[in-house]
């Protein structure tokens, strides 16, 4: 579920229509920056590419089959040339592809706001302790 900054504390999921609570502060209200999650509260927060991980793994996998291929009808040049490839697209797609910030808690993700410099990537140990392997809510 997508949700507009506002002062809102609770907002309908056009979905389901159940009211859900929000928790915007005026660092997301007026700086633009996310300090606590608006769907829980939570301020552990985590920055990470905002590009999906199926997309990624499609690609790596199609450069991988191509190599694969080029080495089976003994062209190494060929092969060598898919994995570079697949290395110059990972690379443009990196640096391309803007942040995203998240929670640890409910991990719900929050687009469109400037990075905070407090926020560091994802940190397995603080996952284990603020959110676990818990499934990722749908919002």
């Amino acid at each position: 579920m997508t949700v507009a900054p506002s002062q809102a504390e609770r907002v309908r999921c056009p979905l389901c229509g159940a009211d859900v609570d929000v928790f915007m502060n005026d660092s997301i209200l007026e700086a633009d920056i996310v300090t606590t999650c608006a769907a829980c509260g939570h301020d552990a927060l985590y920055v990470q590419k905002d590009f999906n991980r199926w997309v990624g793994i499609a690609i790596v996998g199609i450069g991988i089959a191509l190599s694969v291929f080029f080495f089976a009808r003994r062209e190494p040049v060929l092969a060598m040339a898919a994995l570079g490839a697949t290395a110059v697209v990972d690379f443009c797609v990196y640096f391309l592809v803007g942040e995203v910030t998240v929670c640890y808690s409910c991990h719900a993700i929050h687009r469109g706001f400037r990075r905070n410099p407090e926020h560091e990537p994802f940190d397995l140990k603080k996952l284990e302790r603020f959110g676990g392997r818990a499934a990722r809510k749908k919002l």
